[in-house]
């Protein structure tokens, strides 16, 4: 790991104290740095603020870390993971599953399970429902 350690946090407060003080470290000025990391105007306050109004999350983390010329790294606490294994019995991995990633579905592809459904349902259906569902779609609801 390369660079300087600016600040130590375990919480989501010694983040926020650590940005701020990142920030007045470079005399930042908020809206031109809005601009520069593409965030909206105004935003860098209502992130770290004194009473900040929105919370650092998925959207805003890496943009305010990358114009702020900062990196995240986990570093384990030695101290801590003895204590977890000293007090925590290990998992039964007789009984882990498999985990699977989640993916986007486009509109393309819900569309193709929604004529999936519709054909599996078409099919499960007697045919005097079919028919009477043709019945209501030529001439409307009775």
């Amino acid at each position: 790991m390369n660079g300087r350690v600016i600040a130590e946090f375990t919480s989501y407060d010694e983040m926020l104290t650590a940005l701020r003080n990142r920030v007045a470290e470079l005399q930042i000025n908020g809206e031109r740095f809005d601009e520069y990391a593409g965030l909206p105007r105004g935003y860098l306050s209502k992130l770290i603020g004194a009473h900040p109004t929105r919370r650092v999350g998925m959207q805003s983390l890496g943009p305010l870390f990358s114009a702020l010329g900062l990196k995240a790294a986990l570093i384990e606490n030695a101290e801590a993971t003895a204590q977890l294994k000293r007090r925590l019995k290990p998992r039964n991995n007789s009984y882990l599953r498999a985990t699977y990633t989640l993916r986007q579905v486009t509109d393309r592809q819900w569309r193709q399970i929604q004529k999936l459904g519709r054909q599996a349902r078409w099919k499960r259906l007697t045919k005097r429902q079919r028919s009477e569902i043709m019945r209501m779609v030529r001439y409307g609801r009775r």
